[in-house]
């Protein structure tokens, strides 16, 4: 039995040994165990689920204002905004189609009192949302940083609507990529009836969709965390996180494809897969945000967390107590008293 113990602790002490080793000669493999112990250390799952539910927030008054601004913009051309509607039902699944459908309608038909509700709203979720994102990403370089609480509103505010345009450029680069443009472009060099075209146009699309993503993502890595910190420094990080994005993307649509099928996936599997999509995202960006901040090239930028000293603790309330006299005071009190007796005697006796 003693020999099966002592076999059974060499194995893990050589195991112990050859990662350690490993850890060593393989600098990448350090980075990733490091990444992982940021993240964790950094409590990297509670932001992710702070950062999904303030996103979800802020997603239903964005919508609200992208359908008034097309109600505007597309009030005189009726049959451009029922194709847009068209489309955006066509691609939801079950009756959510429907559902969405009627918002549009409501949303389109009361564009004024829909669009001013949904940038009043949009604000203040936005601001919430970007105040999560910077709170949770500065967490993974080192801990927090002391903001001005009015100045910090506002800049949230900008980086929200600078990041929301950037977001729509990344969305039309990717339309485009997925579009019919390839297929058109083959069709004018005569390839369009080659058996590799849509092989072409399939890695057309995700290299570009992988393109856009990423010039976003290096933005985030660099803008949003409250470090001063170049862009070069996060080209890595950004390319690994597009990669990360494009990978859940498709097996969140397999996944959907197979949830939907069930009447109980109708209901509620497009509610659910929007949540697992934003809690997914989160993490990925938090992820990257600590194989960022623990690259060695990144070392100087580490975030120093003031310590701040507690104040005093003050106990009340407060009572004064007498010490114990001593026996010497005692024995002197008491002849002192004697004394004065004696003398009030005889001084009655007189």
């Amino acid at each position: 039995m003693s020999s099966v113990v002592d076999s059974a602790k060499g194995t893990a002490e050589r195991a112990k040994s050859g990662f350690a080793t490993a850890r060593e000669r393989w600098t990448w493999l350090e980075h990733l165990i490091q990444t992982v112990q940021r993240y964790n250390d950094r409590r990297g799952n509670l932001y992710a689920a702070s950062i999904s539910f303030n996103g979800i927030l802020a997603l239903v008054p964005i919508v609200m204002v992208a359908f008034a601004i097309a109600g505007f913009v597309l009030a005189n051309q009726p049959e451009i905004l029922d194709q847009i509607q068209d489309a955006v039902v066509e691609n939801m699944p079950g009756q959510l189609g429907d559902q969405v459908g009627d918002l549009i309608d409501s949303a389109i038909a009361s564009r004024t009192t829909v669009g001013i509700v949904g940038l009043v709203g949009a604000a203040f979720t936005g601001i919430g949302w970007i105040s999560g994102v910077r709170a949770g990403m500065t967490e993974m370089w080192g801990g927090r940083v002391t903001r001005n609480l009015v100045m910090s509103k506002v800049w949230d505010l900008l980086t929200f609507a600078v990041l929301g345009v950037a977001f729509t450029l990344t969305m039309a680069l990717t339309t485009l990529g997925n579009s019919d443009l390839p297929n058109t472009i083959l069709s004018w060099v005569g390839l369009d009836d080659a058996s590799w075209a849509p092989t072409v146009i399939r890695a057309v699309s995700i290299t570009v969709s992988v393109f856009a993503s990423w010039l976003l993502f290096t933005i985030v890595m660099a803008r949003l965390p409250l470090v001063q910190l170049p862009l070069r420094n996060t080209l890595k990080a950004g390319l690994v996180t597009a990669i990360a994005f494009e990978i859940v993307k498709t097996v969140g649509g397999i996944y959907l494809k197979s949830v939907l099928s069930s009447p109980a996936g109708v209901a509620f599997g497009p509610i659910l897969g929007i949540m697992v999509f934003a809690y997914l995202a989160s993490r990925i960006v938090l992820y990257a945000a600590a194989w960022c901040a623990t690259d060695v090239a990144n070392e100087q930028y580490q975030v120093e967390e003031e310590e701040q000293t507690p104040p005093p603790v003050l106990v009340s309330p407060n009572y004064q107590v007498s010490p114990a006299p001593r026996p010497a005071t005692l024995v002197a009190v008491a002849g002192i008293g004697a004394a004065a007796s004696a003398v009030v005697g005889w001084l009655l006796r007189r």
